[in-house]
């Protein structure tokens, strides 16, 4: 049972979201477009418009008036309030001497929609009115609507629990989203009332746990009060379940020549899982993980891709026609292609390799060595000096850059390895081999380890190739002293990564 408390915020829930109701459609009557007979007389609506028109015929202040229809809503104030106070402005700007049948006939449908507004949003005649429309509604993982909108078949509510991993199902999410469905989209108010909650509780729970107490602050009649119960229960607890001339059938063949006859029915609540899964491409760290996967850079965030998906779009438009759910999908259901991935590694295999330092390399630093090479050309030909700080420190940018794509290969050779332990058998040097596996702990690499020595010389091999690659096709004509800096640089990179590493270890 739920507190007093929560009993009376429910009760007031309920009573605030009629009077929202009652209050849009009194707007909608003062500003909404004007409804007419056959005559094309108007009959109803749209009194602000007609008043201005009256307003026109009998007041001078033209530009009281202008002032009067370029009005707009103040911040903080209620559409409703807004299309009040004008409705009684365009009143005041009339003479009171002026008597005006389209006026006076104004005045009466206002005040009698007023009346009859007010009376039919009373809270206990309007749940009164709607509660039998709850057995529109379905609260439902797999909607009919969805298979064909104009399909009144039953939806269903999956609370299965059984799962296999190996399908993609909807008793397989994590979090859940109940659809609410309706075979009749007029009749979706009354699921909004059910789905009032505060605290984590909603009207729906309460009322499947038999406590109806939040009516009780609406009404003191216990008649009255079982009888909304027991239509609202129709919504969750019915047992009367239907098929559809629109719905799909599929014969499905069983043993001794028997058939199942199988009714599919669309997930809505597996469709919004994927529907947000997909909006997640638009977020930032997903827009930031494909700018750097585009310059071919690390990204701590794994970007995610749907290719060739498909769309279907559900009903017209008024999306929620279908379920709650649709609408806020805006009527897309997105189709993912049945075929099964096709993965192409990039990265070759470095086990039968006499070295890393290769063509494969070159390729994968090319951009990040290309930058290096313009920056010294231009320092070149202007005849400027690198030690000057702001250039040396730009050098030792783009060098870390190059450095930082360096291990980011290696940590791609190693994921493309099934065996730890791998450069054991393979032909590359023993230096080359601990930068790659700088974890290992057999006898061999114990005995490198107990010095740094096979760290200068990577960093010595590191260098030259450096150097050779920024001389190519260009006219540097580097030298040793270039070499050496390269290697300097590169192994500080290379003693930081390799204790971050054992750190790890």
């Amino acid at each position: 049972m739920i507190n007093d408390d929560l009993s009376r915020v429910l009760a007031s829930e309920i009573t605030a979201y009629i009077n929202t109701r009652k209050d849009k459609k009194e707007e909608e009557f003062l500003k909404s477009k004007p409804k007419k007979n056959k005559k094309g007389e108007i009959t109803n609506g749209a009194i602000n418009d007609c008043l201005l028109a009256v307003v026109k015929k009998y007041s001078q202040d033209k530009n009281e008036i202008a002032d009067l229809v370029k009005s707009k809503k103040g911040k903080g104030q209620t559409a409703l309030g807004f299309h009040k106070i004008k409705y009684q402005q365009l009143i005041n700007l009339i003479p009171e001497d002026v008597i005006d049948e389209q006026l006076t006939q104004l005045k009466k449908q206002y005040d009698e929609f007023v009346i009859s507004n007010n009376n039919e949003h009373d809270t206990v005649v309007w749940l009164n009115n709607w509660v039998i429309k709850a057995k529109d509604i379905s609260f439902a993982t797999h909607v009919g609507k969805l298979t064909h909108s104009s399909s009144k078949s039953s939806s269903i509510l999956d609370s299965s629990t059984e799962r296999n991993d190996s399908y993609l199902t909807t008793n397989s999410l994590v979090n859940l989203n109940i659809d609410t469905a309706s075979s009749n989209a007029a009749s979706l108010p009354i699921a909004d009332i059910l789905n009032i909650s505060s605290d984590g509780i909603c009207v729906i729970d309460c009322l499947k746990q038999g406590d109806n107490s939040f009516f009780t602050h609406l009404v003191d009649d216990s008649i009255v009060i079982n009888n909304w119960c027991e239509q609202l229960k129709q919504a969750y607890d019915s047992t009367q379940k239907q098929s559809y001339f629109l719905s799909k059938q599929v014969y499905f063949p069983i043993a001794n020549e028997q058939y199942h006859l199988l009714m599919p029915l669309t997930s809505s609540s597996l469709l919004h899982a994927i529907h947000l899964e997909h909006k997640k491409y638009w977020d930032e760290d997903q827009v930031k993980a494909r700018s750097q996967k585009s310059i071919k850079k690390h990204s701590e965030t794994i970007s995610c891709t749907y290719p060739n998906k498909a769309y279907l779009h559900v009903t017209g438009s008024n999306h929620s026609n279908a379920s709650s759910l649709n609408g806020k999908r805006g009527g897309r259901v997105a189709l993912l292609p049945a075929m099964p991935p096709v993965w192409k590694s990039n990265t070759p295999s470095y086990v039968n390799k006499i070295s890393i330092f290769d063509k494969s390399l070159a390729f994968e630093l090319i951009n990040e060595i290309k930058e290096l090479k313009h920056y010294l050309l231009l320092i070149k030909n202007k005849s400027l000096s690198i030690s000057e700080p702001k250039r040396n420190e730009a050098v030792i940018n783009k060098l870390q850059a190059i450095s930082s794509q360096f291990f980011y290969y290696l940590d791609m050779i190693n994921l493309n390895e099934s065996l730890e332990g791998w450069t054991a058998n393979s032909k590359l040097p023993n230096d080359q081999q601990l930068v790659l596996e700088p974890w290992r702990e057999d006898e061999a690499a114990k005995v490198l380890k107990l010095n740094n020595k096979w760290q200068v010389s990577l960093a010595q091999t590191y260098g030259r190739w450096l150097n050779n690659q920024l001389d190519k096709k260009s006219k540097l004509q580097l030298s040793a002293i270039q070499a050496r800096l390269w290697t300097d640089c590169f192994l500080i990179e290379l003693r930081e990564r390799v204790a971050i590493q054992e750190v790890k270890i």
